[in-house]
């Protein structure tokens, strides 16, 4: 099965001080991939954001790229009139590099009038269990949301119980739109996959029955173009059968 590995951007947030997340896209050109997460952490980061020429033709060329909405994309007092100008930007960027999904965190949606005014691909992510938003909880929100998919994140996940990735992919299998994959170690998630247990990978063995893309989500604190060239090959190697 020929699986897509994607790669964020928020792997690398730490390697430039920059808030225009196209200075990142030159580590992505150097990897093997066949697609790229624009991770907006912020509104900052998004309002910021510049595209050069060749970066978007690079991103037109990709077979998946999908946005990550700010993470604060509804934050205190935040209005519909912002909510809206978010959602413009991110629909602006969307046509630009021909994106295939837009995550929001569950806690940051905004109502589905509003979302209904985009013509774009929308899913919302499971949350560490710290969130205390439940599968019950996701349950509620795709009612309300008849139209929104799932970004299952493993790392996330795994903070509940190593059964939970196999719970939400029973549960929400159709809705899956792709996997947000980092490890789990030590009680901290988005971890190199090179450290984790063998719990961990047996938590994950369920993605190998999914077609859904794979976008790798560590943070990777040390910039070494090195390491991240061997974990983005270590990854794929796990997908390659």
């Amino acid at each position: 099965m020929l699986r897509i590995i994607s790669f964020a951007l928020g792997n690398i947030w730490r390697w430039e001080k920059s808030k225009n997340r196209d200075v990142f896209i030159k580590y992505a050109k150097k990897l093997d991939i066949d697609g790229v997460e624009l991770t907006f952490a912020s509104k900052e980061e998004l309002f910021a954001f510049k595209l050069s020429l060749g970066n978007e033709k690079f991103l037109r060329g990709l077979k998946y790229v999908t946005i990550h909405a700010p993470f604060d994309f509804i934050g205190d007092n935040t209005t519909e009139k912002e909510q809206i100008k978010q959602l413009e930007v991110i629909s602006k960027i969307y046509k630009q590099v021909n994106a295939k999904n837009v995550v929001i965190h569950p806690h940051s949606l905004p109502s589905k009038k509003i979302l209904n005014e985009f013509n774009l691909k929308f899913s919302t992510e499971n949350l560490r269990k710290k969130t205390n938003i439940t599968i019950a909880d996701l349950k509620r929100i795709f009612k309300e949301y008849p139209k929104l998919g799932l970004c299952l994140d493993v790392s996330h996940a795994y903070s509940w119980s190593k059964y939970e990735t196999r719970k939400l992919t029973k549960t929400f299998g159709d809705r899956i739109t792709q996997f947000h994959f980092s490890g789990a170690y030590r009680g901290k998630d988005h971890q190199s996959l090179r450290a984790v247990s063998k719990d961990f990978f047996s938590s994950t063995e369920v993605l190998l029955k999914s077609n859904a893309p794979i976008v790798i989500e560590e943070d990777m604190r040390i910039k070494s173009e090195k390491f991240l060239k061997q974990e983005v090959e270590f990854i794929k190697r796990m997908f390659s059968s």
